[in-house]
């Protein structure tokens, strides 16, 4: 497996020498962005979500970038601003118990205003960008910020162009966002990653649902843990990967896009296969078995951070035999884009 994780990483995934500097401002700017805003949880994100995926799609678009032949540098602009104003998202608006979409199909949101300021949220207040979706106002802060840093307005308008893409993708989209719109729906939906954001949304469902009846849910973990994870895992989650499959792959726009797609549906789908496996012996599985950071994850959802739980636990399970360990492998390299 090193061996497979060296040549993955051959091909370093590195800033273009006349933006490392400013990545690294820009990357800062967006985390303190993201933090200005204090709900806890908003549509089906919670207040660490944001950044984490951030990273994760940056990473990974880079890579299908460089596969695809195209042009990093705008790209990696782009990538690490195109959620720039996704905070001001709030709960989808609906009419008539369905949700208001656009000609394109996304979603509407209610307008959510952060708690505290910064230099983004003066910039969307001087550019009036109340109620645009955040693919077209977070173009438009993009080229703002580069402004600033002075960058050329070819530049500035294909790191715009490819902000756009990560939502719509038309056939005048370049490669660069068709790789960024592949990452992001691949992020959300495809994978470890995607599986630890299904392990949340699930938890924060359930939550809400036992507070409503005024129960624990960490009394019920407590007490009836194999009671849960036997539906959760034997037919929940086959059924959501399948759905997965069937309605994302063929969304996908690059070839490479595509092919990490599968791969991750088949190596995720094969990871769920074990986890069955092991309800059967579930007291030795959750000491180092592969349903143990799954449970953690579980316990551990107080506005819960990807990267902080990988660090942490990599540390609980460093030897790669353990099943525990080789989950967490698994979790880290598609986090890193190289998967």
């Amino acid at each position: 497996m090193a061996q497979t994780l060296t040549r993955e990483l051959a091909t370093p995934v590195v800033p273009h020498p006349d933006d490392a500097a400013v990545l690294e401002e820009l990357v800062q700017l967006a985390r303190e962005t993201y933090l200005l805003w204090d709900e806890d949880w908003v549509g089906f994100s919670w207040r660490n979500y944001t950044h984490d995926h951030v990273r994760r799609v940056r990473n990974l678009a880079m890579h299908l970038c460089l596969e695809e032949g195209g042009n990093t540098r705008p790209l990696d602009l782009g990538a690490t601003l195109h959620d720039i104003t996704k905070s001001y998202d709030g709960e989808i608006i609906m009419k008539d118990g369905k949700r208001v979409i656009d000609e394109n199909g996304l979603w509407h949101n209610e307008y959510l205003p952060p708690a505290r300021r910064n230099h983004v949220t003066d910039l969307y207040d001087q550019l009036g960008l109340r109620g645009q979706i955040h693919n077209i106002s977070g173009a438009r802060i993009a080229d703002a910020l580069l402004t600033e840093y002075g960058y050329p307005q070819a530049l500035r308008d294909h790191v715009q162009e490819i902000i756009i893409t990560h939502l719509t993708v038309s056939a005048a989209s370049s490669l660069e966002g068709r790789c960024l719109y592949d990452a992001d729906t691949i992020d959300a939906n495809i994978g470890y990653p995607a599986f630890y954001r299904n392990i949340q949304i699930s938890m924060h469902n359930l939550e809400r649902q036992y507070a409503a009846r005024g129960a624990s849910l960490d009394e019920f973990l407590a007490t009836s843990l194999h009671e849960y994870l036997e539906p959760y895992v034997r037919e929940k989650l086959p059924a959501w990967l399948e759905g997965k499959r069937r309605d994302f792959v063929s969304k996908m726009t690059t070839a490479s896009g595509k092919r990490r797609a599968e791969a991750r549906l088949d190596r995720l789908g094969a990871e769920m296969a074990s986890m069955g496996q092991e309800l059967d012996t579930l007291e030795a599985a959750l000491d180092a078995g592969r349903l143990a950071p799954a449970v953690y994850f579980m316990r551990n959802r107080r506005n819960p951070s990807v990267s902080a739980d990988l660090a942490a636990l990599m540390e609980r399970w460093p030897e790669e035999q353990a099943a525990a360990a080789k989950f967490l492998a698994s979790l880290q390299r598609e986090s890193a884009g190289v998967w």
